[in-house]
């Protein structure tokens, strides 16, 4: 008798304590994304990591496959983003860890405004050395695509509700003299919660299946199609991107100096920003 009577005393202590833990849950998937205050004064400081490789289309031969790491500063306040120690290194595949990596200090210090549209315009670049601007393009455009996204989408984000932004439906991204860009949607999802640098956390996922992408430059032009998905932590307490991650599959083909002839390329890449404590 008495230890059935310990027993239903455990069980019950059991169930107490996983309600608490549920109605404690509770309060972050009811929050309302807009009554939380943005943190728009903390500098936020970003690990970069970028892997990129280009493999043949249909057999899947690697040609190349590379990473480049570096941190990012962005300044909320005063509507600045900065990179520095910016690091490129070969690898075998996207599961090796760099080793021997050549520092790119024409990246160092390269500073723009957080939000504009002037990234697309090829002087914008005009500071960086002609054969790093192709990495300094992608790095900018995944970093404004992460930091807006969190700073545009979330407060009309409800737990378990799938949003599709009007902006990026149909939408035409072009960069002067490089990539034309066409985003036929993004669908993003808040699909969960977790911790990270001892914040509760939003997980955002999102995702685009097929987005039209070409360019035609004399150094090289293809036509193809790009899909990305991946994740975005937000902080519930200020709003404040705390880690992404973005998977991006793009499939076309490739006339340039090294395939004169035409080649089916699969470009992947990799890219994660994981802000520091």
């Amino acid at each position: 008798m008495k230890a059935s009577i310990i027993t239903l005393a455990y069980m019950f202590m059991l169930y107490s304590t996983s309600f608490a833990q549920d109605k404690c849950l509770d309060k972050y998937f009811l929050a309302q994304i807009q009554d939380i205050e943005t943190d728009n004064q903390s500098l936020q400081d970003y690990e970069v990591s970028l892997k990129w490789q280009n493999l043949d289309a249909l057999n899947g031969t690697t040609f190349n496959c590379n990473v480049v790491l570096a941190n990012l500063a962005v300044d909320p306040e005063n509507n600045i983003t900065r990179w520095q120690d910016a690091r490129l290194a070969s690898i075998g595949d996207f599961r090796e860890e760099p080793e021997n990596t050549v520092s790119l200090p024409a990246l160092d210090g390269f500073e723009y405004e957080s939000f504009t549209a002037d990234f697309l315009q090829e002087d914008f670049f005009d500071d960086i050395a002609p054969e790093l601007r192709d990495l300094a393009k992608w790095l900018v455009s995944d970093a404004m695509q992460m930091q807006g996204l969190a700073v545009y989408v979330m407060d009309s984000l409800r737990f378990g509700q799938e949003f599709m932004p009007v902006l990026l439906e149909d939408y035409e991204i072009e960069f002067q003299n490089w990539v034309s860009f066409s985003s036929r949607y993004q669908e993003l999802t808040w699909s969960a919660i977790t911790k990270h640098n001892d914040e509760v956390c939003a997980v955002i996922k999102f995702e685009s299946e097929y987005n039209p992408v070409s360019a035609d430059t004399p150094a090289m032009s293809f036509k193809g199609r790009s899909l990305y998905y991946g994740e975005m932590w937000v902080s519930l307490q200020d709003k404040q991107l705390e880690y992404a991650i973005m998977f991006e599959d793009v499939i076309m083909k490739l006339e340039s100096d090294a395939f004169p002839g035409g080649q089916l390329i699969d470009l992947q890449r990799e890219i994660v920003f994981d802000k520091s404590r």
